[in-house]
C-alpha cells in the first residue's frame, strides 16, 4: 500500500514522528488483517500501552529482559548512582528540513524513572503546536545509550512490540563520567542493522546555568558521529549535567534535516 507524504509528514517523519496517520486515508493503522484474529507478539493494541503508560514501562522495560552479554557490557562501563527517582525534562526542538526549507516547532517532555545502575525509564511525549503527535518508551543508560524502545502515533490501534538491542560491544568504560578531551566509542545491533558512535568530549566544562539559568552544575558537551553500516548517518551534540548525571540531545545534523534544541524545564523528585 503506497503512502502519501507531504512535506510536513516528512521533516516529523526524519526522527520517528508523524502525525499523517490522522489525515492521510492510505496510512495503515493496524496490523495485516490476518493477525487480527487473535495476538501476535509483533503488534499490541495501543490502548493497553496508554491505559497505564508508566505501569506498562516498568513491567515491559526491564534490564532483566536484555541479552546478558548487552547488561555486562554496561555493566563494565562504571557505577553509577543517580541522585534523583524522577526526573522531568522539557526540550523545545526546532527541526529545519533542509531540502524543503520547512521547520517544525515541537515540544518533548521526558519523564525519567531511575531504577538503578544507571537504567532510566523514560516516558516521552512530543507535541506540535501543543498538540500531541507521538508517544516514546524507551529504556536507556544514562539517555545515552537506548537498549528498548517503542514508537506510538496518536490515533493508531495497535503499535509494534518494543524493540530491544540484540548487541553492544565496545562500550568504553568511564563513559557514565566523561572527561574533556576523551573520546568514547560504543557499536550495537538492533535486529540486523549495526550502528558505530564515536563521540569526542569538549575541550572542558562550563557552568550549566548557560543551558537554563536555573539549572545546577555543570555541562560538558560530546561531539558525536553515527555511523550505520559503516556510513555517516548523523552528527549529534550531546549534553552530559553534572548535576543529575545524565545525557541529553540538544544537537542533530544530518542530510536531509537539522534539529536543535534548547532546555526549557527540568525538575527533579
Amino acid at each position: 500500500m503506497r503512502q502519501h507524504v507531504g512535506p510536513w509528514c516528512t521533516a516529523l517523519s526524519a526522527l520517528g514522528l508523524s502525525a499523517c496517520a490522522a489525515t492521510s486515508p492510505t496510512v495503515r493503522t493496524a496490523p495485516p488483517r490476518a493477525m487480527l484474529p487473535g495476538p501476535h507478539p509483533s503488534f499490541v493494541r495501543i490502548a493497553v500501552v496508554t491505559r497505564h503508560p508508566q505501569a506498562y514501562l516498568a513491567r515491559h522495560f526491564a534490564p532483566a529482559r536484555l541479552p546478558a552479554a548487552v547488561r555486562a557490557a554496561i555493566a563494565r562501563a562504571g557505577a553509577v548512582s543517580l541522585p534523583f527517582h524522577r526526573l522531568v525534562v522539557t526540550r523545545q526542538f526546532v527541526r529545519h528540513a533542509t531540502y524543503r526549507n520547512v521547520n517544525i516547532h515541537t515540544r518533548v517532555t521526558d519523564t525519567l524513572t531511575n531504577i538503578g545502575h544507571g537504567y532510566l525509564e523514560d516516558r516521552e511525549q512530543i507535541a506540535v503546536n501543543s498538540i500531541p503527535v507521538a508517544l516514546n518508551l524507551n529504556l536507556s543508560y544514562l539517555g545515552l545509550l537506548s537498549v528498548e524502545h517503542q514508537h506510538l502515533r496518536e490515533r493508531a490501534a495497535f503499535v509494534r512490540a518494543p524493540m530491544r538491542l540484540q548487541q553492544l560491544t565496545g562500550l568504553t568504560p568511564g563513559v557514565a563520567h566523561p572527561l574533556p578531551h576523551h573520546t568514547y566509542r560504543m557499536t550495537v545491533r538492533w535486529l540486523r542493522r549495526r550502528t558505530s558512535d564515536t563521540c569526542k568530549a569538549g575541550r572542558r566544562y562550563y557552568p550549566a546555568r548557560r543551558l537554563l539559568a536555573q539549572l545546577p552544575g555543570r555541562a560538558l558537551n560530546l561531539e558525536c558521529t553515527i555511523r550505520r553500516d559503516g556510513l555517516v548517518r548523523s552528527r549529534n551534540r550531546v549534553t552530559y549535567l553534572t548535576a543529575y548525571g545524565i545525557f541529553l540531545i540538544l544537537q542533530r545534523d544530518t542530510p536531509t534535516y537539522t534539529l536543535r534544541a534548547k532546555i526549557v524545564r527540568i525538575g527533579a523528585s
